[in-house]
């Protein structure tokens, strides 16, 4: 697993903005106002792996997940491991494919439904995923360089900053806090040893959970808080 998390991880780190001078944030606005049909559309054409698809395009099917019905929920871990080793990879896949049915933007789901079909020796599964995976990294890595607050990456859910510390920047997460201007600070340390911070913007994760436990009937609507440069 580990060697085609490895190729997986080449091929994507080729790709992310890591170097990106100017950065594009999501447009949180536009995506809330371009309503359920065109939303659709997009996801549908994302999962086609529609190669036309812009930046702008890949940021409002993403961050868009959190708007339009599909969270992005991650698997439980456990349970695929007892599916795995009671009933074997066949089972396995049966799961992570009714995860991805109803939350199919989750880094680390499409990252191990790739494992997967590579070991499958499902060609076809394997490119998709590897495909939709880069593709949503792009687009987040659109967003910044996760180096500063101002500067930190968008995500959509807290699982999705763990994928990407542990398979795109391959480091190992130590302490985590809360800024003051909403991002995670995790401090990390590479493979050389190097401790430093990265930063994950998470207004719109935090405005999600605090959704969830509230009891205001108004639809939801989320407006992004831009830091000064």
């Amino acid at each position: 697993m580990k060697h085609v998390l490895s190729i997986l991880l080449a091929c994507v780190l080729s790709s992310a903005g890591f170097a990106q001078e100017a950065f594009l944030l999501p447009d949180y606005e536009g995506i809330q106002n371009m309503g359920q049909a065109q939303y659709d559309s997009l996801l549908s054409r994302f999962q086609a792996q529609d190669t036309t698809l812009s930046i702008v395009d890949l940021q409002a099917v993403y961050y868009g997940s959190a708007f339009y019905g599909n969270p992005s929920n991650g698997l439980d871990n456990r349970r695929l491991n007892a599916i795995t080793e009671t009933k074997g990879n066949e089972d396995a896949i049966l799961y992570v494919d009714s995860v991805l049915a109803t939350s199919p933007l989750n880094l680390g789901t499409l990252l191990t439904r790739f494992t997967l079909a590579y070991h499958a020796h499902d060609t076809i599964t394997t490119h998709a995923c590897y495909w939709q995976y880069a593709r949503l990294v792009d687009a987040i890595y659109a967003t910044g360089d996760a180096r500063s607050e101002k500067t930190a990456l968008h995500v959509v859910c807290v699982d999705d900053e763990y994928t990407i510390m542990w398979y795109v920047m391959q480091v190992d997460p130590e302490g985590q806090t809360l800024t003051s201007s909403l991002c995670d600070k995790i401090d990390i340390v590479t493979k050389n040893g190097t401790r430093l911070p990265v930063y994950f913007d998470v207004q719109l994760v935090l405005a999600l959970n605090n959704r969830m436990f509230s009891s205001d009937k108004k639809p939801f609507h989320f407006t992004y808080t831009k830091r000064e440069p």
